[in-house]
């Protein structure tokens, strides 16, 4: 369980000081700065990711916090973060939540503090594949499944920077890659940011 790319690359930009990581999953992000003596949180709506990622960190000896609860509505104290990471979370979202989000991990950022995001753009396949299946937008690039009981999002090409143009940019990227991490090799449209808090 790799973290992402950018997270090794700009670790050495994150101030000291506790780091959350929204998503968390199964917590390979929240690792990484857990090893390396942040005080991390980490959350996720899945109790099964949860409890996996609890598993894994009592057996790596590292003292992360993982907890059950849905970032929509989870309290972000302002200030208070010296790192936020958003790793393809904001795909399950929608376009309001988002926007609501992006602005919530914006104030919670300390003075230096980093964030993190990776998100689906426009450019992934599933999105045109969405579209053509005539699924419900119920909000700009936002899909709700009855299938899988819940939303999909994409932002348009340029979008994330755009999101958070008042913090200071570090990072930005969008790209179009294989992924081969997960069920069947798929590709994927992406966008990265790494911002500081100035």
């Amino acid at each position: 369980m790799r973290p992402d790319p950018e997270i090794v690359e700009y670790f050495s930009l994150i101030p000291r000081g506790p780091a959350i990581d929204l998503g968390v999953g199964e917590g390979r992000n929240a690792f990484f700065l857990a090893s390396r003596g942040f005080e991390a949180l980490g959350i996720d709506s899945s109790e099964e990711a949860v409890k996996k990622c609890k598993k894994e960190a009592s057996k790596r000896g590292l003292p992360l916090r993982a907890v059950v609860a849905d970032a929509r509505d989870f309290p972000i104290d302002e200030n208070r973060y010296a790192c936020i990471v958003c790793s393809y979370l904001l795909p399950f979202l929608k376009y309001s939540e988002a926007l609501s989000l992006a602005e919530r991990i914006k104030r919670g950022l300390m003075s230096g503090g980093i964030v993190f995001v990776r998100t689906f753009t426009t450019k992934d396949p599933s999105y045109e594949k969405l579209r053509k299946r005539g699924l419900l937008e119920v909000e700009k690039n936002t899909f709700f499944s009855p299938k899988f009981g819940m939303h999909f999002f994409y932002l348009e090409p340029g979008e994330l920077r755009e999101l958070f143009s008042d913090l200071e940019l570090v990072s930005y990227a969008e790209g179009y890659s294989l992924d081969i991490t997960h069920d069947q090799p798929h590709y994927h449209g992406w966008a990265s940011l790494v911002a500081r808090k100035p």
